[in-house]
């Protein structure tokens, strides 16, 4: 048992300590005693921190960094500090020899409690994303200690983040660290992957509709500019409208949200309306960005059209282009897509196995791992859906985590000896079946 009872009560412990992103209400300060905890564990098994700290936004930060980053530090003077990062070495070797593994320390809220039971993990960060990066180290220690002449010429690193949940996207976290130079040859993306790897991911970029109109109350709702029906009506109509074009386009849409007020005797001048779109190419993106726009001002046109002579909407009807405006708050974001066919038959002589369904692949940091001569991968235990990543459903067997620890161990051997036959006693020492 690569992952044991000392590894599953340093992740117990780890995943009890509150690492809630700022992103979603957390405060972040408890995220340093996660990365000394985790460090503490790989440490142990001959590890060095290479790194250590906060990371910061791009020089060009307005052509990338969501608006939302941008609210949330002007809320929280330390928000970068609050969430630092942590980047661990193991054996030596240059660029060539380099394999990375990155997975991300914050966690979407809220907190909840871990426990295991019946060989059950459950709490926020089970799956996504702490159990995965407590299972890496496990392979690492079981490699070192079966066939330690493989750290004399291959280095590993293993980059814990924050500023990967909450629509951050890495922007001040992966982004940052990769640009310093922590990348290898192979990156491993360890997100839940569904027993196959991805070479390619989706990036999202995130749209608002706002109403900064005025508000009246149920006495006079002829007098109010009504939010909760500008974006009601603007919902409805872009979804329609923009469903069969986001199909063509290959573009994942979601309707996030729409909130004005929570009265019942208030026309509520004010509101805000989400939607998201995930794609997997920058044409795709552009295109999508410009149906979105044009199906804004349709929706426009057709509300003061729809509203103008019915009471009591007439005022709404009449300045809903002066009272509603949208603006992108995430764009311009990278995707990963990228081959490489010598590391992918390392990967497949140790069976792993390749998605090719880009349908299925999802966002995450890997975005930023796209370099030549370099192959990034996303791949990780359990499902986002099937282990209730982001809900409070939040769960991953041990013997899913292990597989996987077996699955890294035996990636680690593979990649030390390129694509040259793997000795057969040291692949027999990760065997599921012998572990």
């Amino acid at each position: 048992m690569l992952l044991d009872s000392d590894y599953t009560a340093a992740l117990l412990a780890l995943m009890r300590i509150d690492t809630v992103t700022p992103m979603e209400d957390g405060d972040g300060a408890l995220h340093a005693s996660a990365n000394q905890a985790y460090a503490a564990l790989a440490e142990g098994l001959g590890m060095r921190v290479v790194f250590a700290g906060a990371g910061c936004l791009p020089e060009q930060a307005d052509a990338v960094v969501p608006t939302t980053i941008a609210r949330r530090m002007a809320e929280q003077a330390d928000f970068l500090q609050r969430q630092p990062h942590l980047v661990l070495e193991l054996g030596r070797g240059d660029a060539e020899h380099t394999l990375m593994f990155n997975f991300h320390m914050d966690c979407v809220g809220p907190h909840l409690p871990a426990s295991l039971d019946c060989g059950v993990l459950r709490g926020r960060g089970a799956v996504d994303n702490k159990g995965p990066g407590v299972a890496v180290l496990a392979a690492l220690a079981a490699v070192r200690r079966q066939c330690p002449q493989i750290f004399d010429s291959t280095r590993v690193l293993v980059m814990a983040v924050a500023g990967e949940e909450g629509g951050a996207m890495g922007v001040y976290g992966t982004r940052h660290l990769i640009e310093r130079g922590f990348v290898g040859r192979l990156n491993v993306f360890v997100e839940p992957s569904d027993g196959a790897y991805f070479d390619a991911s989706t990036t999202s970029m995130t749209w608002e509709a706002r109403v900064d109109g005025q508000g009246s109350t149920d006495d006079f709702p002829d007098q109010g500019q009504n939010a909760t029906l500008m974006l009601a009506f603007l919902a409805q109509h872009m979804a329609a409208v923009l469903s069969p074009r986001m199909v063509a386009l290959g573009v994942k849409m979601t309707l996030a949200g729409l909130h004005t007020g929570h009265q019942h005797n208030r026309v509520y001048g004010e509101g805000r309306l989400l939607f998201n779109f995930a794609y997997a190419d920058a044409a795709g993106a552009q295109a999508a960005r410009a149906a979105v726009e044009a199906a804004f001002d349709g929706g426009l046109a057709a509300f003061a059209d729809r509203f103008g002579a019915r009471p009591p909407f007439v005022r709404s009807a009449a300045s809903v282009r002066e009272v509603c405006h949208a603006s992108w708050i995430k764009c311009g974001l990278p995707v990963l897509n990228n081959r490489h066919g010598e590391l992918e038959s390392v990967l497949a002589s140790v069976g792993l196995l390749r998605n090719t369904n880009i349908n299925e692949a999802f966002t995450c940091d890997a975005m930023w791992a796209q370099r030549p001569g370099a192959y990034s991968i996303v791949f990780g235990p359990g499902s986002l859906a099937r282990n209730g990543a982001h809900t409070a459903a939040e769960h991953v067997a041990i013997a899913e985590l292990e597989a996987f620890a077996v699955a890294t161990a035996r990636l680690i051997v593979a990649f030390a000896h390129g694509h040259s036959p793997l000795p057969a006693a040291i692949l027999d020492h990760f065997n599921p079946e012998k572990t």
